[in-house]
């Protein structure tokens, strides 16, 4: 009986916590909240493997309701990815959306995967980049200089340059070592930098970032299905799973 009362009382406080509540009952099914805390605590003591259930439950519930709402999004994704720069065969039938920042260093060791994809002999991926700038000032700085050098068609050795380069290294001075270094005419890379719609652009990815609900770079969909985070099996699965479908 007390180990039931425990669990109720502690799905009663759970209740509360997340229902946005400041303050917890004082007394829970006739239990002073003395007693409720002295019957939780004694059960979590002697039961602590409840505590990683709890957990894995919550971040299994978190990665359903983040796919739900990334996925939502696809459509509207590739409506507003017209103008967006990307690497790979502009009418492949996969499409690889990733959020990716220049200052996540996750980010940073992904490159070479998505990059691959595009490379890949079956010649049918293209990888759009969503500059998610969420990272700050820097990583802002870094992802329009990408997206200007789109403009001068070299968006591809542009953003392999900057995640080669260190994080936290995108100072105005370093974004045009790395803008000559991939031939770059510096002065039009700087104009367009400038301008409006450009930084507009980059500041809608971020925006759409927030839109698919995500919590972090990269974050990838492929053909509309979400992965969070960088785990290169589970990526690569899809994208054979991707071909398959459609006949690759």
């Amino acid at each position: 009986m007390r180990i039931k009362t425990a669990l109720a009382t502690l799905l009663a406080i759970g209740a509360v916590a997340c229902s946005g509540e400041v303050k917890a009952p004082d007394a829970v099914g006739g239990l002073e909240k003395a007693q409720v805390e002295a019957i939780v605590k004694e059960y979590l003591l002697r039961e602590p493997e409840i505590l990683l259930e709890m957990q894995v439950a919550y971040q299994r519930n978190q990665l359903a309701t983040q796919t739900i709402a990334a996925e939502g999004t696809w459509d509207k994704l590739l409506a507003s990815s017209k103008d967006d720069p990307f690497i790979g065969r502009k009418d492949a039938p996969i499409t690889i959306v990733e959020f990716s920042d220049y200052d996540c260093g996750v980010c940073k060791v992904a490159v070479d995967w998505a990059i691959a994809q595009v490379d890949d002999r079956n010649g049918d991926v293209k990888l759009i980049v969503k500059e998610s700038a969420v990272r700050g000032e820097d990583s802002r700085r870094a992802a329009i200089a990408a997206t200007a050098a789109h403009q001068q068609g070299k968006y591809r050795e542009m953003h392999i340059a900057l995640m080669r380069a260190p994080a936290n290294a995108y100072t105005p001075e370093n974004l045009e070592t790395i803008a000559r270094s991939v031939g770059l005419d510096v002065a039009r890379w700087k104009a367009d930098m400038a301008k409006p719609d450009l930084i507009a652009r980059v500041d809608r990815s971020v925006q759409e970032f927030d839109m698919a609900g995500l919590q972090g770079t990269p974050s990838f969909l492929i053909n509309g299905k979400f992965v969070g985070g960088f785990a290169a099996a589970e990526l690569d699965s899809l994208i054979q799973a991707t071909r398959s479908q459609i006949g690759g």
